[in-house]
């Protein structure tokens, strides 16, 4: 063979190789790519878990890089593009085979988990609701069944599963550390949050709803997770949270008022219940056992109802130790007793202006609270009169009406049976069935001026007020026509009635607030409701 051939044969060598590199292996190249790809979609346990691979060859050597969610997934793609991928090669193409070219994979491919879920525990008290994602069926079910046995030995009752979503969560690694952390029981209102296998973390409903949404985005929850399961339940619990708030701002109001005072003075075979108190069903609780227990004496009620009085607080139990001692036929006897308190003796032998019961009193109660009551009953209990005067005028007849949300409360007093039978049918008629009449503070009292014709004033009731609104406060007379009060702040606070200067001249300002207390009570707590912004002008 000469040189010439030895060069030509050479340099044809060079072009085929450099056609093989140039169009053949690129392609092939690509066909593998291809086959690999599409054994590797077929394959239903790594079903939507591919989206972060990167798949290449060089010549028949196949390059994995990218990461995947588990060791599982890793070995898997490894596996399946070494033994299963099938596509021709230059030699077998001609003969229609296809066979697994590949010849080396190289696998670096990194594990990098999806963040596990979330759980929300949405408390009133000690009622709880479950809600959050899970990874998957089983991580749902036994996390919803740790938390309420847990809450549950802790005194609780916990409700509510989690959901799954396994396209975007991971199961967490141990969860050890959310399930030793699960928050107690509280009587408040509380809200727990945590990603699953760390610490629960407290969200602080004062916050605006931007601040909430980036410490559950930063706990794993989505923003559509947030938008239509997470912000929903909050909102929920923030709006208890709020009841709460009010209810306790309230309750810490009403305990800085000073509390009631009550005073039983026995002479004869007259009995006179004297004080101020700030709840009717005290009251009435009072005058019941009172009733039973002083049986056959007469009983005189001179106990008045003041906003201004603590409306908790029992008083000692009504018995016969309050009572002169049996030997003393024509005996006497004078007791005190603070709402909270027992009943504890008085000197009465003593002059009116004295205060034998002073170093009884608690702080912020004054005095002179209690000195007109008791200088009184000192003159009768040393005087020579049989009884207590009556008051030779009889008490005015007068109606309020209170109508807001739901509720429509009558109070007042009125001297017939038949008109208060006549009262409650017409505002039923007038109200139901969305507002609810309640009629437990319209009381007979069979000392009132009589009603001559009540006709109008059953038949003019005011018409209710929208169910969103601050509501409304009506007052009448027997015959006359509803007089409309705007209710604002300063209506429902202590002397606010009266302030309105709208009260009928003829009937005290103390009386219709006395008889209205409760009414007007439950009017302060509905429109201190957030939702409602009252115009004081």
């Amino acid at each position: 063979m000469t040189r010439a051939r030895w060069t030509l044969s050479a340099v044809t060598l060079c072009v085929l190789w450099l056609i093989g590199a140039l169009l053949v292996v690129p392609r092939m190249q690509r066909e593998l790519e291809t086959a690999a790809q599409h054994t590797l979609d077929q394959q239903s346990t790594l079903f939507q878990r591919l989206g972060r691979l990167r798949l290449a060859f060089d010549g028949q050597q196949a390059h994995l890089s990218g990461s995947v969610r588990t060791i599982q997934d890793r070995l898997t793609i490894e596996t399946t593009v070494r033994d299963l991928v099938r596509a021709p090669t230059p030699l077998t193409a001609s003969l229609g085979l296809r066979l697994n070219p590949v010849s080396v994979v190289y696998n670096e491919i990194e594990v990098a988990p999806y963040p596990p879920g979330w759980m929300l525990l949405a408390a009133t008290g000690t009622r709880a609701r479950l809600s959050g994602t899970a990874a998957n069926d089983y991580e749902a079910r036994d996390l919803t069944r740790s938390v309420q046995e847990s809450w549950s030995v802790k005194g609780g009752v916990a409700e509510g599963t989690l959901g799954t979503d396994g396209d975007n969560h991971d199961e967490a690694a141990n969860v050890s550390t959310t399930l030793r952390g699960l928050p107690s029981p509280q009587q408040t209102v509380q809200a727990h949050l945590a990603r699953i296998g760390q610490p629960w973390r407290e969200i602080s409903l004062q916050q605006p709803a931007e601040t909430l949404q980036d410490e559950a985005r930063a706990l794993g929850v989505s923003d559509s997770e947030w938008q239509h399961h997470l912000l929903p339940a909050l909102n929920e619990l923030r709006d208890a949270w709020q009841l709460q708030s009010l209810a306790e701002a309230e309750s810490s109001r009403l305990a800085r008022l000073p509390p009631g005072h009550l005073f039983v003075a026995v002479r004869d075979q007259q009995v006179i219940m004297r004080g101020e108190i700030g709840s009717a069903a005290m009251k009435r609780a009072i005058l019941d056992d009172a009733l039973r227990v002083f049986a056959p004496r007469r009983l005189i009620d001179e106990i008045r109802l003041s906003p201004r009085r603590r409306p908790t607080g029992d008083f000692g139990p009504i018995t016969t130790a309050l009572l002169p001692l049996e030997k003393e036929p024509n005996g006497k006897s004078f007791f005190l007793s603070l709402s909270g308190d027992a009943w504890k003796p008085v000197d009465w032998q003593i002059a009116s202006a004295g205060q034998p019961w002073k170093k009884d009193l608690p702080v912020g109660l004054d005095p002179a609270e209690l000195q007109g009551d008791s200088a009184t009953l000192i003159d009768w209990l040393q005087g020579t009169d049989k009884v207590m005067p009556v008051p030779a005028k009889p008490q005015p007849a007068v109606i309020t009406l209170a109508l807001f949300g739901s509720k429509a409360i009558l109070s007042g007093q009125i001297a017939e049976a038949a008109l208060h039978a006549q009262l409650i049918a017409a505002a039923r008629q007038a109200y139901a069935p969305r507002i609810l009449v309640l009629s437990d503070e319209l009381r007979i009292n069979g000392n009132c001026q009589p009603a001559s014709n009540a006709f109008h004033t059953l038949k003019s009731l005011p018409p209710p007020p929208p169910a969103h609104s601050a509501g409304s406060f009506a007052i009448a007379t027997p015959g006359s026509t509803w007089t409309l009060i705007p209710v604002t702040n300063e209506l429902v606070e202590a002397g606010g009635l009266a302030k309105s200067k709208q009260l009928p001249a003829d009937i005290p300002a103390a009386l219709i607030e006395a008889l209205s207390a409760e009414a007007i009570e439950q009017l302060r707590l509905w429109i201190s409701n957030f939702k409602f912004q009252i115009s004081n002008h």
